[in-house]
């Protein structure tokens, strides 16, 4: 089976548009997103249009979390929680229905995705757990493969049975080892934060074991514009630059 994987679009549209027409060119089987569809960017309401337009199913992100439990927003810095409480209002009732039943997380072809973290937590960052508690849910973790996001950066952790190796991910393609079991990070759509600013996401093919990784142009300014008009705090827009 053939997947093209995204995460955190965070209300960009504009990036998540070109990622569409990416996606052109390579036949896969199912596009999944593993959340914060919403969040910082400037039209909410559009990305959540074109995910539920193009069938594409998503599990939380802490971003729907919040939107979900207005209590939770306590948890997000200031600048995130008046862009939260903004986005909410750019929201239609049935984009609001939508997001109240998304699941933590799916498992298909042995793979599992999460927004967070193993096995379904939206919000625990990556680069916060040490070693031996990634080992941990390694050995909990079933599936050969997790895919996740939340942290906006390319990453891949693999795990022997015994030790684990870590590595940044690049636009690259990259061959699994089946005796292994990975964590893989698949980057951010529409707010990297790896030194390049160009929209990320990933293909995996199950059959070939083969995991490419995509960078894709789009007007950043444009996007930069649209945060302005909707008055959203100014750092998501230095942010894209």
């Amino acid at each position: 089976m053939k997947f093209a994987i995204l995460s955190d679009i965070h209300g960009n549209a504009t990036a998540l548009k070109k990622v569409l027409k990416d996606l052109e060119s390579f036949p896969v089987d199912l596009v999944i997103s593993l959340g914060d569809n919403i969040g910082y960017g400037p039209e909410p309401e559009e990305v959540v249009n074109l995910i539920r337009e193009r069938n594409i199913p998503s599990v939380i992100g802490n971003h729907e979390l919040a939107i979900n439990r207005p209590r939770f927003l306590s948890w997000f810095n200031p600048s995130a929680k008046t862009s939260l409480e903004k986005t909410k209002r750019l929201l239609s009732k049935s984009t609001l229905s939508y997001i109240s039943k998304l699941s933590y997380c799916m498992v298909l072809n042995k793979c599992r995705f999460v927004h967070g973290f193993p096995p379904g937590s939206a919000t625990i960052y990556l680069f916060e757990l040490p070693d031996e508690k990634i080992k941990n849910a390694f050995q909990k973790m079933r599936e050969w493969v997790c895919f996740l996001g939340h942290t906006h950066l390319l990453e891949i952790i693999a795990h022997d049975g015994v030790n684990i190796s870590k590595r940044r991910l690049e636009e690259e393609v990259v061959e699994l080892d089946i005796t292994k079991k990975y964590l893989i990070n698949v980057g951010s759509v529409g707010q990297p934060r790896d030194g390049n600013n160009q929209a990320k996401y990933v293909l995996w093919d199950t059959d070939s074991r083969l995991l490419t990784v995509r960078y894709v142009a789009y007007d950043i300014s444009d996007t930069v514009k649209k945060i302005y008009r909707a008055g959203l705090p100014e750092q998501h827009a230095w942010r894209l630059m």
